[in-house]
């Protein structure tokens, strides 16, 4: 059933009430965050300090909107914990009839780009402010209350999802920290000091600079946060400033911000790239030291100390690291091999932390994109299913099948070749056309572990499955043709797709394909299979009467011989697959738009049984 849209004056009113600030009393004053972020305490204040003795009681529930800054996404729904506090004429309270009107439908509402773009079309560009009024104007998808309050229960428990993944990545993160910390002071036990100088001697490499020549900078961050790369500059630009080639290597130094970390090791990426006098280039006798073990050394907070003692002068860039206190810095030299022992454990850790930072940021994006399956489909409405337990995954309710028509199949294939070939002119790989052909079949229903290709789509990539199946016939009826792009073999249409248009048409193909697409021509391959990985997982425990829990869908992994090595390839992690799995639930949020694969005309050769819609 589609979702109105209304006024949102149809379910919130304005309301306009003040009150004396008496001198004596206590005051708790709340304050909008911007960006959407919500209603929080300002301050507590008593009343003698307030200058403006005239202000506004806010009761818990009401919709609070800055005056000033709702165009910066300020506004928000009153928690219950800053029932009476104050605020003052410079906001807008209102009250939400709540028979219409979910507040915790509306806080989540207020969130989107939509209900954000209403806000700032409101109103002249030279004035920020916006009137009362105006907040009742702007429109509300809104489906009945029991749906909001589902809406809502699911969006609260994506959010709490996130928030746990998030710690639980900050703690690994402390813990990663500490246990270098630890390995090395271990490693550096009993080891001499020695003076930079001797260790790593400073190497200048000095450029001769052409009129018309070009010259790529590269810069050091601050608080050991590496390399960046500076615009190029031209030989003209460069006039009479001395420049200097870095390598690949080099223990570098930005000698007017070194005593705030700004030392790092160049990468293959940074090789022969220059920068100015400012930057020195040490170069770590390889039977010695290594450039990795120095650079931790130096960050540390007992290497970080040296080399402030040895940049003297006031603060920013009055505090210079000269050259020969550099070089007497002393640095500890244990054993080359414990060295690159301790390297290799830094290297770990620095993948664990890409991981990490790659991950928050995909949690970070979940909810964004689960409002937008939200509010933008509410044509159509959402697909909600009961409330699972905590920490454990909800699988797509739908309707099931089992896959015994290879015509079908190639059907599914051409459509998906197709689809991905009209949005963007390229050839669809042969890995990417299996996991799409997995996700199109998951999108419509399918849970019939016992057909081969399902396990197979979802596990490591098969060349084999190129020639075997739908594959097989769609090529054989030229609706694909193989091609290759810049990333390997895959397949295009092919001169008789539109043959195909008929039967695209009978299964209802076609939305399951753009489904596929939109959701995941953006995603790297890694990720195709990590979330093809975790489905079927999921799928495999629910079969075996397991709840899918992150630690179960670890364990089923492990467990199994052919699909262990992905551990590894992707660094798969109980924090990782929790993820996953709240990407699994918002992609498969509007799942119940299509039931291809029970569609007539199939001569019962996929099943049409009813999937009981269990919440594990």
């Amino acid at each position: 059933m589609a979702w109105k849209t209304v006024l949102l004056g149809e379910a919130i009113a304005h309301r306009s009430e003040f009150i004396e600030i008496e001198s004596e009393s206590v005051y708790s004053r709340c304050r909008v965050q911007t960006s959407a972020r919500g209603v929080v305490l300002r301050d507590r204040v008593e009343g003698s300090t307030i200058k403006t003795k005239r202000q506004q009681v806010c009761r818990a529930g009401e919709f609070l909107v800055a005056e000033i800054d709702a165009k910066m996404g300020g506004y928000g729904v009153i928690p219950d914990d800053l029932n009476g506090a104050i605020v003052s004429s410079h906001y807008f309270l209102y009250e939400i009839d709540e028979g219409k009107l979910s507040k915790s439908y509306l806080d989540w509402y207020s969130k989107t780009p939509q209900f954000f773009e209403q806000v700032i079309a409101q109103g002249s560009t030279n004035y920020a402010a916006i009137r009362p009024e105006a907040v009742l104007g702007y429109t509300i998808p809104l489906p009945p209350v029991d749906e909001q309050h589902e809406i809502v229960r699911r969006l609260d428990r994506i959010q709490s999802y996130l928030k746990d993944r998030l710690s639980t990545l900050e703690d690994v993160d402390r813990d990663t920290t500490a246990m270098l910390r630890n390995a090395f002071s271990d490693t550096v036990e009993g080891a001499e000091l020695r003076p930079l100088a001797e260790v790593a001697p400073l190497v200048r490499r000095p450029v001769e600079i052409e009129l018309d020549g070009e010259y790529p900078e590269l810069g050091v961050r601050s608080f050991g946060k590496g390399t960046f790369h500076k615009p190029t500059l031209t030989g003209a630009e460069v006039g009479n400033k001395r420049l200097f080639e870095i390598h690949q290597g080099d223990l570098l130094f930005n000698i007017v911000f070194a005593w705030e970390g700004a030392i790092a090791v160049p990468s293959a990426n940074d090789h022969r790239r220059v920068g100015s006098h400012r930057f020195l280039t040490c170069v770590p006798r390889s039977e010695m030291v290594t450039a990795q073990f120095l650079r931790y050394y130096l960050l540390s907070e007992e290497g970080l100390h040296k080399v402030g003692k040895a940049s003297p002068g006031g603060a920013g860039r009055n505090r210079t690291l000269g050259i020969k206190s550099a070089e007497r810095i002393t640095v500890p030299v244990p054993t080359i091999e414990k060295q690159r022992r301790f390297d290799r454990l830094c290297a770990y850790v620095a993948q664990i932390r890409e991981i990490r930072a790659s991950t928050a940021k995909d949690a970070e994006a979940l909810v964004p994109a689960l409002l937008h399956e939200i509010f933008v489909q509410k044509g159509k409405g959402p697909n909600l299913r009961p409330k699972p337990a905590s920490n454990v995954a909800t699988l797509p309710s739908r309707e099931t099948m089992a896959i015994d028509s290879p015509f079908k199949e190639a059907v599914l294939v051409g459509t998906i070749v197709r689809a991905f070939h009209a949005d963007g002119g390229q050839p669809l790989g042969n890995f990417r056309l299996q996991k799409a052909v997995y996700f199109a079949r998951r999108s419509m229903g399918e849970r019939a572990l016992e057909q081969q290709y399902l396990r197979k789509a979802a596990g490591p990539y098969n060349p084999s499955m190129r020639y075997s199946g739908g594959v097989k016939i769609a090529l054989e009826k030229n609706w694909i043709v193989p091609a290759t792009d810049k990333y390997g073999p895959g397949h295009a249409p092919g001169a008789a797709i539109s043959d195909a248009k008929e039967w695209i048409e009978k299964y209802q193909f076609a939305q399951a394909a753009a489904w596929v697409r939109d959701k995941f021509k953006f995603k790297q391959n890694d990720v195709w299979e990590l979330l093809a990985t975790v489905d079927y997982a999921m799928l495999a425990l629910e079969h075996q009467g397991d709840m899918p829990t992150p630690a179960n869908v670890f364990e089923y992994i492990r467990n199994d011989v052919e699909w262990r090595p992905k551990i590894e390839k992707l660094h798969l992690s109980e924090a990782a697959i929790q993820n996953a799995m709240a990407e699994l639930q918002s992609l498969f949020v509007d799942v119940g738009a299509t039931d291809a694969w029970n569609s007539e005309g199939t001569n019962g050769a996929w099943d049409g049984r009813r999937s009981s819609g269990e919440t594990y």
